[in-house]
């Protein structure tokens, strides 16, 4: 098979762009920071502390008289929501995940995860857009997740 001289250039073109592409074109090391989270659980009326459990997760603790909290963001795939689950098996009522503004019993991970790739996608284009990330809430039964305005957090 023959290759003509104008394939030839095309390959030795593309090869090295496409080489350089996947190395500038990186994801970024998390949608949402920890200190945004606890932010606003100060903001309304929490007492928060930050601790990191396994894998790197950092699970902001609030606590307001009777209402006590576990909050984390969580991977698009939903692989974190395991880890949270053991560790708030016994001490909370209730698990929930807010997204976009909206709470859901469980995390609505073919959202997440199309979002994940949708965004992946714009950053290999060049685009730079933020996520929104999943954040999933363990509590007790005092703390009602219509009681905290989660589209502040959640950007949606």
């Amino acid at each position: 098979m023959q290759l003509t001289p104008a394939f030839k250039w095309l390959l030795i073109v593309l090869i090295p762009l496409t080489f350089t592409w996947e190395l500038v074109a990186e994801y970024p090391a998390g949608h949402e920071k920890p200190g945004k989270i606890a932010r606003f659980l100060t903001n309304q009326g929490f007492e928060v502390r930050e601790r990191s459990l396994m894998q790197g997760l950092l699970v902001v603790r609030a606590t307001s008289s009777d209402c006590s909290m576990l909050v984390a963001e969580v991977s698009p795939d939903g692989s974190m929501r395991d880890i949270i689950r053991q560790e708030v098996s016994t001490t909370m009522d209730r698990r929930f995940v807010v997204f976009r503004g909206h709470v859901y019993d469980e995390q609505p991970t073919w959202i997440t995860v199309t979002q994940d790739l949708w965004l992946g996608f714009l950053r290999k284009l060049g685009v730079s857009y933020a996520g929104v990330p999943a954040i999933m809430v363990a509590a007790n039964h005092s703390c009602g997740d219509e009681r905290l305005a989660w589209v502040e957090l959640s950007g949606g």
